[in-house]
């Protein structure tokens, strides 16, 4: 089952194509107006917790983020798949953190990925195939280490044979040849960020 994982931004600005949609706290506020499943969360941001809505309340002081814990409901529900919004919005120390739970969906056993009104993010350790058109730009940076690549196909830039180190910027703005791109990593992660042509 597919989820829409709503976390707490200025605004929404990527439309939620999902049927489910779980809140983390003040992301309720972006989707208040939408059939929502669930709101989770310390509501420290809301300020409230809504009582007609089903909600799972944690305290203020814990160990996890709000989205973390949404993720670890969304996987005890039987969820398969999630897409994340409003994580690139707001203070860049969130923003960075909201990039991790990308590894962390993973990690539980989620197929994850974060959109905003210009880019799609995923998190690679393995295979990835994607959908887009002649002239999308995709940047690749390496996450927790080098990053090598077995093979890719419908790059500009093919990735076979290549390694790319921490702190590099070799793996900004490559771009499809083709309307289908896939790329599999040998060793190591990275972030796979796309961008519609402009």
């Amino acid at each position: 089952m597919k989820y829409a994982l709503v976390l707490n931004a200025p605004s929404l600005d990527a439309e939620i194509q999902e049927d489910h949609i779980i809140a983390a706290d003040g992301g309720y506020r972006l989707v208040e107006n939408k059939k929502v499943d669930a709101v989770i969360g310390d509501f420290d941001t809301l300020g409230y917790t809504p009582d007609f809505l089903t909600t799972v309340t944690f305290p203020k002081d814990k160990d996890k983020t709000d989205g973390e814990i949404c993720l670890d409901y969304i996987k005890s529900i039987g969820g398969k798949e999630v897409t994340i919004y409003g994580g690139t919005g707001g203070h860049v120390d969130h923003v960075l953190g909201n990039v991790n739970l990308l590894a962390y969906a993973q990690k539980v056993g989620l197929r994850a990925k974060m959109v905003d009104a210009e880019s799609t993010i995923y998190f690679l350790n393995s295979t990835l195939v994607l959908e887009g058109e002649k002239g999308d730009v995709l940047s690749i940076i390496p996450f927790g280490g080098a990053c090598s690549f077995k093979n890719s196909s419908g790059l500009k830039y093919a990735l076979e044979g290549l390694t790319i180190e921490p702190f590099s910027s070799l793996g900004i703005s490559n771009s499809f040849l083709e309307g289908r791109v896939e790329i599999v990593v040998e060793n190591g992660a990275c972030l796979v960020i796309i961008r519609k042509k402009s």
